[in-house]
C-alpha cells in the first residue's frame, strides 16, 4: 500500500508539474525583471531608474531567435543597474494583453524605453537602431542622454564629456571627498567611454569622466597624443595634478574587451562571469510532439480564437486600413470558413457588429465584445491542446502552424465554393487579400508579417482566379519552409519540407533531370490539395464543455490543458485512494470501493 502510495504520489506530482511547466523564453534566474498585469505598474511606475522592456511573444518565431540575444544584452549591462534596468512582458499570457494593448505594442518584439519616474500616461519611446548588442547600448545610451537635462540623481555618473579647458581647472572641480578622479579618453565618435562609466557605476564611490581628444588643450596639458597605440586610455588623476597612467588599448580592440579590463583591474572581478549561447530551454521529452496528420477543427478554432483575442484585440485603436482589413478578413472567415453552425453564427455576429463601426474600435472594445456575443448557441471555443499543430515542444509550431492550415483551408473553400457553383462569381481577391492585408495589419510577429508582406506585394498581378489563390498560397508556403528549413525555430521531429512530400503524394512531382529540382504537376498538387484542406476532410472537434466555450482562457503559447492543476491534484488523489484501498481490503474492495464513492 505504502508503494502504491508513493506511486501516485509521484504521479500526482509529475501531473501537476507537466501542467505548470514554464513556456517562457526567459528563466528566474536571468538579469532581467519578468513584468506582468500584476506587478507592470507597480515596478516601473515612479521608480527613480530608467526602464528597457521588451514585449514579446512565445510563440513568434523573431522573438525566440532574439531571445539569446535579449538575455546576453541584459548580462552585458547587468552593472547598469542604479540607472536602468532590463525587463520583459509576455503578451501571449491572456492576463498580459491589456498592459500589451495599453502600452500600444502589437508587433513582436517591441522593445520601450521608460525614463525614470515614469507615469501612467507615458506609454515609453520604442528603441530604434538594429538589434545587436552593440547597437542596442548605443541606442539605450542616447535615450539616456537625450533626457540627461531632466533632474538626474546627484549619485548617477556623469556621461557627457568634460567640457574644462585646463588641467587646473579640471582637478578644482573635483568634489571636495576626492582625492583622485578616473578619465577615459577616447575619440568622440565612440560610445565606449560611456559604457565604461555606467558598468563602474555599479560602484557608486568610483568617479569616472570622460575625454575626448577634440578638447585639444587638456590633452596637451595631460601630455596625451592621439595614435593607435595611446587612445583609448584611461589614467587616473590627482588633485595635485600628477596622473598615472593605468591602461592602454588598441584603436581597434573592441568595446567588449576593454570593458571587461577597465572593470577587472578597477574593480578587482570580472565584468561578465556567464555568457548565454544559443536557446535555452527546459529538455521536453518527445513524446509530447504531435503524431496526428492531417487538418483537425480544434486547430483551426485554436487559430481563430488566437488571431482574435490576442492579435486584432491586443491593437489600443483600429481605425483607417487596419478597421478595413478587420472587416475584410472577417467577411472571409465568415463566408468560406467550414465551422460549425455554433462558430458560424458567432462569427457572423462579430462581423455585424464590427461592420457598424465607420470610424475605430478601441483594442478593449473589441474584447469585451469577444465575450460578450458567446452564448448558447453561437461561441467560439477557447484554446484547447493543439493537435496536428502540436509541436515537440511549447515553442515549435502551435499558432503559426494552424494560422497556416487555417489560411490554406480558406482559400481551398472558396475554390471549392466557386467549382461546386455554390458561389454566383469567382472573387479572387476576397479570400488571399483578405489574409494578406490581415498579415500585414495584425500578425503580431514583426519579422514574418514584413516577410510576407513581400512576397504578396504584386499579388493583384499574379493571382486572377480563386484557383491561382490556392496554388499561389502554397507555393508561398514552401518558399517559407525552403527559407527557415534547419532553421534554429523549425521543430527537428516535424522538419520543413516541400510540401506535399513524394511519400504523400508522388504523382505530385518529379525532379529536373539537369538541375535535380522538383517539378510540381499543378493539377495534381491543386487536386491533393482539395483533398488535404477540403471540409470532408477536416477531423471534427468535440463539443466544448460549457467551461470551453466562453469565460476566462488559458493560452500558453498556445495549448492549453483542460483540466487545471488542482482538478488534476483531485483526479490523482481519488485515483491512488481507490487502488489503495481495493489493495489493502483483498476480496472485500467491492465494498470499500463503494463506500469510497460516498467520500468523493
Amino acid at each position: 500500500m505504502k508503494c502504491m502510495f508513493l506511486f501516485g504520489f509521484g504521479f500526482l506530482l509529475l501531473s501537476v508539474f507537466s501542467a505548470s511547466k514554464s513556456k517562457l523564453l526567459y528563466k528566474p534566474y536571468d538579469p532581467l525583471v519578468q513584468l506582468n498585469s500584476s506587478n507592470f505598474h507597480s515596478t516601473i511606475l515612479g521608480k527613480s531608474n530608467a526602464w528597457i522592456v521588451e514585449f514579446y511573444s512565445s510563440w513568434c518565431p523573431h522573438c525566440q531567435i532574439f531571445a539569446p540575444t535579449w538575455r546576453e544584452f541584459s548580462r552585458q549591462i547587468r552593472t547598469w543597474k542604479n540607472i536602468v534596468k532590463v525587463a520583459v512582458v509576455d503578451c501571449t499570457e491572456p492576463d498580459n494583453v491589456a498592459i500589451c494593448r495599453q502600452y500600444e505594442v502589437d508587433r513582436y518584439p517591441t522593445i520601450k524605453l521608460f525614463w525614470r519616474h515614469v507615469n501612467e500616461t507615458d506609454f515609453g519611446e520604442k528603441l530604434g537602431g538594429e538589434r545587436d548588442i552593440l547597437s542596442m547600448e548605443n541606442s539605450l545610451i542616447d535615450f539616456l542622454e537625450s533626457h540627461w537635462d531632466a533632474e538626474v540623481p546627484k549619485d548617477w555618473p556623469d556621461l557627457r564629456p568634460v567640457s574644462t579647458k585646463s588641467l587646473a581647472e579640471l582637478t578644482n572641480s573635483m568634489p571636495a571627498n576626492r582625492q583622485s578622479m578616473l578619465l577615459f579618453v577616447e575619440q568622440p565618435d565612440l560610445y565606449t567611454g560611456r559604457k565604461v562609466i555606467l558598468d563602474l557605476s555599479v560602484q557608486r564611490e568610483i568617479l569616472m569622466k570622460r575625454l575626448l581628444t577634440t578638447n585639444q588643450r587638456l590633452m596637451k596639458d595631460l601630455n596625451l597624443k592621439v595614435a593607435e597605440d595611446t587612445v583609448p586610455a584611461v589614467i587616473r588623476l590627482y588633485r595635485n595634478s600628477f596622473q598615472l597612467p593605468l591602461l592602454k588599448f588598441h584603436l581597434n580592440e573592441s568595446s567588449f574587451d576593454i570593458r571587461d579590463k577597465v572593470f577587472n583591474s578597477i574593480i578587482g572581478t570580472p565584468r561578465n562571469k556567464t555568457k548565454v549561447e544559443g536557446f535555452f530551454y527546459e529538455n521536453i521529452t518527445a513524446t509530447s510532439r504531435s503524431s496526428t496528420e492531417g487538418v483537425y477543427m480544434t486547430d483551426l478554432e485554436n487559430a481563430i480564437f488566437n488571431l482574435l483575442n490576442q492579435e486584432m484585440a491586443v491593437s489600443k485603436t483600429i481605425e483607417g486600413e487596419r478597421l478595413s482589413a478587420m472587416k475584410s478578413f472577417l467577411y472571409v472567415l465568415k463566408t468560406y470558413f467550414p465551422g460549425s453552425p455554433p462558430v458560424m453564427a458567432y462569427l457572423a455576429k462579430l462581423y455585424d457588429w464590427v461592420m457598424q463601426k465607420s470610424q475605430s474600435i478601441s483594442g478593449e472594445e473589441f474584447a469585451d465584445t469577444l465575450k460578450e456575443l458567446q452564448g448558447e448557441n453561437q461561441y467560439l471555443p477557447k484554446m484547447r491542446e493543439f493537435l496536428a499543430c502540436k509541436g515537440s515542444e511549447p515553442r515549435f509550431r502551435g499558432y503559426p502552424c494552424s494560422l497556416w492550415t487555417l489560411f490554406h483551408t480558406l482559400t481551398v473553400q472558396a475554390y471549392s465554393d466557386v467549382e461546386n457553383k455554390k458561389s454566383s462569381k469567382d472573387n479572387t481577391g476576397k479570400v488571399l487579400f483578405g489574409i494578406r492585408d490581415y498579415v500585414k495589419n495584425f500578425f503580431s510577429c514583426q519579422a514574418c508579417a514584413a516577410h510576407f508582406t513581400r512576397m504578396a506585394a504584386n499579388v493583384e498581378n499574379e493571382v486572377n482566379t480563386t484557383r491561382d489563390a490556392v496554388l499561389w498560397l502554397w507555393q508561398a508556403h514552401n518558399k517559407v519552409n525552403l527559407r527557415l528549413s534547419g532553421d534554429d525555430t523549425e521543430d527537428p521531429e516535424h522538419p520543413k519540407i516541400q510540401f506535399p512530400s513524394a511519400k504523400a503524394c508522388s504523382e505530385c512531382q518529379s525532379k529536373d533531370e539537369t538541375s535535380g529540382d522538383i517539378v510540381w504537376n499543378h493539377d495534381l498538387v491543386l487536386k491533393y490539395l482539395q483533398r488535404f484542406y477540403g471540409s470532408e476532410s477536416i477531423v471534427k472537434a468535440p463539443l466544448p464543455f460549457p467551461h470551453e466555450k466562453s469565460g476566462s482562457y488559458k493560452n500558453s503559447a498556445m495549448g492549453s490543458n483542460v483540466f487545471s492543476p488542482l482538478i488534476q491534484l483531485f483526479l490523482c488523489y481519488c485515483f491512488t485512494t481507490s487502488i489503495s484501498f481495493w489493495m489493502y481490503f483483498g476480496q472485500d474492495g467491492d465494498i470499500a470501493f463503494k463506500s469510497l464513492q460516498y467520500m468523493i
